[in-house]
């Protein structure tokens, strides 16, 4: 009878020490697979992440007219997004078979990214989040499309605490202490992707779109940008999150034009 509870007993420590790993470990990258594009005059650009992704489809997008009435090209933005998503769970469903996936088989010039709010709000370490930006990043490019990356914004971390149950608050207790991670990690894991980027020289392929672009003034961008809820944006950070992307996009085609010898990423 001892031995069949110890044996249990055992089963169970294993597979709760299985699923926290789980929960915690940063991805497996697995070799980017490839992409027909479309051969035409449109520009593409998708709109991909969390719930800024998932939100965005609801509000008036300003990025296509923006760009195309710059470059006079059709332009074309996709948005796909869901809710909850850490970077690590993204860029799983960009590779595995679904929806997130033939979304991106679509190909696209461009691709806007949201991601990495979800991990600062549940405590990831700034390794999970680096480690999931690179397989992202690496997919995008080996399909000739260029990365817009959404550094972390400034939204309202900490009331986005207060918000959650007692039982979340417990597990973002523990989430800081296994991955000694302060309440408010925004700016660790904003240095995490900016250390990513010049370490592997991938400015001149990546965008960031730098928080302090367009949402530096906590106090009034609350106030102006993002609903009650301090996290999620209105639509009037809407609109100004459309022209960061599309003038980030102009930027990157401007650039292309100047040095012929650059090839688009």
């Amino acid at each position: 009878m001892k031995k069949t509870f110890y044996l249990i007993l055992s089963l169970l420590i294993t597979y709760l020490a299985y699923r926290v790993w789980g929960y915690y470990a940063p991805p497996s990258l697995s070799e980017p697979y490839r992409i027909e594009k479309q051969n035409d005059d449109t520009l593409r650009i998708a709109y991909i992440g969390d719930s800024w992704a998932f939100m965005h489809r609801d509000h008036p997008c300003s990025i296509a007219s923006i760009v195309g009435d710059s470059i006079h090209r059709p332009v074309r933005v996709h948005t796909f997004g869901v809710s909850g998503l850490t970077s690590k769970e993204i860029y799983g469903a960009m590779t595995e078979q679904g929806d997130y996936r033939r979304f991106m088989e679509r190909g696209y010039d461009y691709c806007f990214i949201s991601v990495g709010i979800n991990d600062t709000y549940q405590k990831k370490s700034t390794g999970y989040y680096r480690r999931s930006m690179e397989g992202i990043i690496s997919q995008l490019l080996a399909n000739g499309t260029h990365p817009l990356i959404l550094e972390i914004p400034n939204y309202d971390i900490l009331k986005a605490y207060q918000r959650q149950t007692n039982t979340r608050k417990a597990l973002r207790h523990l989430s800081m202490f296994v991955n000694s991670c302060d309440m408010d990690c925004r700016q660790s894991h904003r240095d995490a992707l900016r250390s990513l980027l010049t370490e592997n020289s991938l400015w001149p392929k990546v965008t960031l779109i730098s928080y302090q672009d367009w949402n530096s003034d906590f106090a009034h961008d609350q106030q102006a940008y993002y609903r009650s809820d301090g996290v999620h944006l209105n639509d009037a950070g809407y609109a100004r999150l459309d022209s960061a992307i599309a003038q980030a996009v102009l930027s990157h085609e401007t650039a292309a034009r100047r040095n012929s010898g650059y090839r688009q990423e």
